[in-house]
C-alpha cells in the first residue's frame, strides 16, 4: 500500500518502473479504477484546498517511483500560464468524478444472479402480469414461463456483452441446478421453461450457498468452464497446458488470472501457443517453431516407417502437418502408406520423437551460429 483514501496527499508520485492500481473500496470490495505504469504520474488533486487522497494506491508489482513535494509543485504550477492550471484543475475534477461513478456503478451481483433477473423479465413478458385467479383454499403457484432461447441468448449479449458460448455455460448451469429446463418445442425452436416468480429468489438461494460466490480472487473454474470463458478449443488449452505456455495462476485456472490475462493479452494469448526457442525444444510438438530447413534436412535422414510410427500418435496435433509439409511428395505418399493400420508402441515413437528434436535443435543452433 502506498496510500489509503482519505489521508493527507503530500507528494505526487512518478512511476518508474513497476505497476501501481489505483482502486476505491465500496461495500467492502476493491474496484481497481486504473493502473498506472512506466512514466504516468499520480496522487494530485488541485481542485481541492485541503489535499487529500481521493482513492487508494497500491503496487501492483515491483515499483520504483519518484516523489515531489505537492509545495514545490505548486510553485512550479503557479509560473505556467492561468489557462494550464484550469486545464488542470478540470482534467482533476472529472477525473475523481469519473473513479466514484466507476466504483459506484460496479455490479456486484454474482453472475447467475444476473442472468436470472434477465429471465425473470422475459418470463414475466412471456406469461403477462395478469393475476392469476384462485380458488378458495388453492395452493398459488408460479406460472410457467417458456421463452425462445434465441430470445434469451439475444437479450444477455445486448445486456451483458457476452459471447453465445458464455451464455450457454451459464443456461447449463443453472440447468444442472434443476432451475430451467431447455425443451424443443415441436420443431419450432428450443425454449427455457422456469419458473418465472421463482426464478431471481432460487438462484439467490442457490448463489447463497456457494461460500465462494464472492470470492472471484480465489474463484477457480473447470477445465470446460475455462474454455467457455475464453472461447477456445479445450484440446488446445490442453496443449498449451502441457508445453508451459502458461503462467501457474492460469494452470490452477483462477478466474481473476484468467479474466486478467484476457483483457490485456487478448483471445490469442489463449488461443495461440508462444513461439519457442530451439533450447526450449522439449516436446514433439514444439517443433511446430522449427525453421524449414532445418526440420527438411533431420526428416531426410530417417526412413518413411520411422516417421510414419512418429505421426501415428499425433493424430489433430498441429506439428503432424507441419512434419508432413516438410516432405516431398513421394516421401509423404509413403509415409501416408505406411501410416494406414499401423499399430505403434508408445515408448518407440517417444524415442523417434526426442532424436528428431535432439537433431533440430543442433542444427538450428548451428545455423544461427554460424
Amino acid at each position: 500500500m502506498l496510500y489509503k483514501e482519505g489521508m493527507p496527499a503530500t507528494n505526487l508520485y512518478v512511476v518508474r518502473e513497476g505497476e501501481v492500481d489505483l482502486f476505491h473500496v465500496r461495500d467492502g470490495k476493491r474496484t481497481v479504477v486504473e493502473t498506472l505504469r512506466k512514466g504516468q504520474c499520480f496522487g494530485i488533486e488541485p481542485h481541492l484546498e485541503q489535499p487529500v487522497r481521493m482513492h487508494n494506491a497500491a503496487a501492483r508489482s515491483y515499483c520504483e517511483l519518484a516523489l515531489v513535494n505537492l509545495h514545490d509543485l505548486a510553485e512550479s504550477v503557479a509560473d505556467s500560464a492561468g489557462l494550464t492550471q484550469g486545464l488542470l484543475r478540470s482534467l482533476s475534477e472529472r477525473l475523481v468524478a469519473a473513479h466514484r461513478l466507476i466504483a459506484t456503478r460496479v455490479n456486484y451481483q454474482p453472475e447467475l444472479q444476473v442472468y436470472a433477473q434477465i429471465l425473470y423479465l422475459l418470463g414475466m413478458a412471456d406469461v403477462g402480469r395478469a393475476a392469476v385467479v384462485l380458488r378458495p383454499g388453492a395452493e398459488a403457484r408460479s406460472p410457467q414461463a417458456q421463452p425462445m432461447l434465441q430470445e434469451v441468448v439475444h437479450n444477455a449479449k445486448l445486456m451483458l456483452g457476452h459471447s453465445e458460448r458464455h451464455i450457454m455455460a451459464c443456461l447449463g448451469r443453472l440447468q444442472s441446478a434443476h432451475l430451467v429446463h431447455i425443451e424443443d418445442d415441436s420443431g419450432s425452436g428450443k425454449r427455457v421453461r422456469f419458473a418465472v416468480r421463482d426464478i431471481v429468489a432460487q438462484v439467490r438461494r442457490l448463489v447463497a450457498g456457494d461460500s465462494d460466490a464472492d470470492k472471484l480472487t480465489h474463484e477457480t473454474l473447470s477445465l470446460d468452464e475455462f474454455a467457455d470463458l475464453v472461447e477456445v478449443e479445450r484440446t488446445v488449452l490442453l496443449r498449451k497446458l502441457a508445453s508451459g505456455d502458461f503462467a501457474d495462476d492460469v494452470f490452477t485456472f483462477r478466474r481473476e488470472e484468467i479474466l486478467r490475462l484476457l483483457d490485456s493479452q487478448g483471445r490469442r494469448y489463449f488461443a495461440e501457443r508462444r513461439v519457442k526457442t530451439p533450447q526450449e525444444f522439449a516436446d514433439i510438438t514444439d517443433l511446430e517453431f522449427a525453421d524449414n530447413k532445418s526440420l527438411f534436412a533431420a526428416l531426410a535422414r530417417r526412413d518413411s516407417l520411422e516417421l510414419a510410427k512418429l505421426l501415428a500418435p499425433l493424430s489433430g496435433e498441429p506439428v503432424r502437418q507441419r512434419i508432413l509439409d516438410a516432405l516431398s511428395r513421394r516421401r509423404r505418399e509413403e509415409v501416408e502408406a505406411d501410416l494406414d493400420g499401423l499399430q505403434v508402441d508408445a515408448a518407440e515413437a517417444r524415442q523417434i520423437g526426442a532424436a528428431l528434436i535432439d537433431e533440430v535443435r543442433k542444427l538450428m543452433l548451428e545455423a544461427r551460429a554460424s
